[in-house]
């Protein structure tokens, strides 16, 4: 009976931790399985119906995250970064993925090296010893449409799961969408370019605006 009664706690702890808990700025907890955090919206499925509908809030209307694995990541309706400029924000994310940034298998080495032509991130991927090109890709970091909190792993390395525009025919001017895998050495540098394609996508947006228009 005391062991049926240990099992039955040791269930229940799991049943309370195995969760994403969204904070909103009215005090409100949101028990949830978080799907993806987008640009503007947060999109998760209700932890007592994972097999339910799938829900979106703004991200200005929530104060922060716990995350089942214990992280926090917390939401200002100000950025943290509202002073750093574009150009500043392009310098950033080109130093950060030149030094950090390799393909999907990070253990493999093969580095990206990153350049910006006008507002459009180029990134060209070679070997680990830099001697041969295996692909070189442009994408529209503007229309950027979701980019999740970088997935950490052991020995510091993290993947950074973004989803954006690539052009895919340069002569017919064909965009397609797609998921890029970036590993990146180092949590800490993973958060930090996160920070600064979620800003540089915001930015650019900003800059592209018609005359006129609010949103």
């Amino acid at each position: 009976m005391k062991k049926s009664f240990i099992l039955i706690l040791f269930m229940l702890n799991i049943s309370i931790y195995a969760q994403d808990v969204i904070f909103t700025v009215n005090k409100e907890e949101i028990p949830s399985k978080i799907e993806e955090i987008n640009i503007e919206t947060i999109s998760y499925k209700k932890f007592d119906n994972l097999d339910g509908p799938l829900y979106h809030i703004k991200k200005t209307d929530v104060q922060k995250i716990v995350f089942e694995n214990g992280n926090i990541e917390t939401f200002s309706k100000k950025s943290e970064h509202a002073d750093v400029s574009l150009e500043e924000t392009k310098v950033f994310i080109v130093e950060t993925i030149n030094k950090y940034g390799y393909s999907d298998n990070g253990y493999l080495k093969n580095a990206y090296k990153a350049t910006f032509e006008n507002d459009y991130l180029r990134l060209v991927l070679y070997n680990k010893n830099k001697t041969k090109e295996l692909s070189n890709t442009l994408y529209d970091l503007q229309n950027m449409y979701a980019l999740r909190t970088p997935d950490r792993r052991s020995n510091d390395l993290a993947y950074l799961n973004i989803y954006l525009p690539f052009l895919k025919n340069d002569k017919k001017d064909k965009w397609e969408k797609i998921k890029l895998v970036m590993s990146v050495e180092g949590h800490d540098n993973a958060k930090s370019l996160e920070n600064a394609l979620r800003h540089g996508s915001k930015l650019l947006k900003e800059k592209n605006k018609k005359p006129g228009q609010k949103f």
